[in-house]
């Protein structure tokens, strides 16, 4: 599928799901305000375009949604949650609120998904202190870790600290163009979403997160099933 017909596909599985979506954008952000001291603020400034890095990464996709240290690690790898709820929702599963927004902690994925979250972490901020370019291009790489860790989990294969990443970076070769372009494809929505002031991001992100769902399984298949 091209990029208009992974949305189009986004539209049709948000279809009359777009309430249950927007709860659990709005229950995740409430909660990582709470827990880790996240503010839409920070979030906006990045789409304002201080910082265009910000921007162009896949934070969305592979959950990175702040590269910082400490708390902002831990943010970003509760963001998984909304990975893995909107990939089952492509496949026609919808969870009840509470599985969806700690689904990264449900059925034992906890260790394999933190574990390889944080080797990628670690590799992406190594890639960035050589240059900035190749740091984003790892990051593209690495993009699908998160999906692939899932679906092994699921499928009860055994997956290590770098499973995911390894396979990720196989999946990529020669996509890493068209997902980088799929990102630019959504800053018309990302604009929206700053003149409603953030609240436009509660829809917007499932239809992101769906969108990028199904452009991993156009790649993977069912190869980790």
């Amino acid at each position: 599928m091209n990029r208009a017909e992974l949305k189009a596909e986004a539209k049709k599985e948000l279809r009359g799901n777009w309430g249950w979506a927007a709860c659990i954008g709005l229950i995740i952000v409430i909660l990582n305000g709470l827990i880790f001291g996240y503010n839409i603020k920070d979030d906006i400034g990045n789409f304002q375009g201080n910082n265009v890095v910000e921007v162009v990464k896949p934070y969305v996709t592979n959950g990175t949604f702040f590269l910082g240290t400490g708390l902002g690690f831990l943010s970003g790898f509760f963001m998984l949650s909304m990975v893995i709820t909107f990939l089952h929702l492509s496949r026609g599963h919808k969870h009840n609120l509470f599985k969806a927004v700690f689904s990264v902690f449900t059925d034992n994925r906890f260790i394999p998904e933190f574990l390889n979250y944080l080797c990628s972490y670690i590799f992406q901020n190594l890639w960035t202190l050589l240059l900035v370019v190749p740091g984003i291009i790892k990051s593209y790489s690495y993009a699908l870790t998160p999906y692939i860790v899932s679906d092994l989990v699921e499928s009860g294969k055994e997956v290590h600290a770098t499973t995911g990443i390894t396979e990720s970076r196989r999946l990529m070769v020669g996509h890493k163009w068209q997902l980088f372009v799929l990102d630019l494809s959504f800053l018309g929505w990302y604009l929206i979403g700053l003149l409603t002031l953030g609240i436009g991001f509660i829809w917007i992100v499932p239809y992101v997160q769906t969108t990028k769902a199904n452009f991993y399984r156009q790649l993977a298949g069912d190869q980790f099933n």
